[in-house]
């Protein structure tokens, strides 16, 4: 996408920040535990609205105040709009716990459309977890300042009720 949030963030933070997020997008396509949650477009193409949304939300712009940029990013990451092969799943068989007697399965909340896509593949806390782990490895990793390397967790933590699809946008 071709905003920037440049003006917001100084230069050497919004390199920082794309390093980052191009560093914890690397290591989760190579981790078997969630690659098969993104698609297989270009590393570049699937970060590009990401990083312009983690800078808005760095510089104060409210998540809701973002919409266009959050339906890019899933479009760009989690769009099936090319052939992946799926692999099976236990989630692929949820529908036994109705035979068994087993948990009511939930309604997932979709933030936009485009998140759909995403949401159909069934993530959970576990997978989520993956994601918030190779991101506290990065920022040891890059030296990040615990200021920056806070903001940037806790951000990623309020997200999880929403990507997972079991909230409301509040931020």
């Amino acid at each position: 996408m071709a905003t920037s949030y440049t003006s917001a963030l100084a230069d050497t933070d919004s390199a920082l920040i794309d390093r980052i997020i191009d560093d914890v997008y690397a290591r989760m396509l190579a981790d078997y535990r969630i690659n098969r949650f993104f698609n297989s477009k270009p590393l570049t193409e699937q970060t590009g609205a990401l990083k312009t949304l983690v800078g808005s939300a760095l510089s104060g712009t409210r998540i809701n105040d973002c919409m266009d940029l959050l339906e890019h990013y899933f479009a760009d990451s989690f769009g099936r709009d090319n052939a992946k092969p799926s692999l099976v799943t236990g989630n692929d068989f949820m529908f036994l716990l109705d035979v068994i007697g087993g948990e009511k399965e939930r309604t997932p909340t979709a933030m936009c459309a485009t998140h759909s896509f995403l949401l159909k593949l069934r993530p959970d806390d576990t997978h989520y977890d993956v994601l918030m782990e190779h991101l506290v490895a990065v920022l040891k990793q890059d030296n990040v300042s615990p200021d920056l390397g806070n903001r940037l967790l806790a951000m990623a933590e309020n997200a999880r009720d929403d990507v997972l699809g079991r909230g409301v946008l509040s931020a």
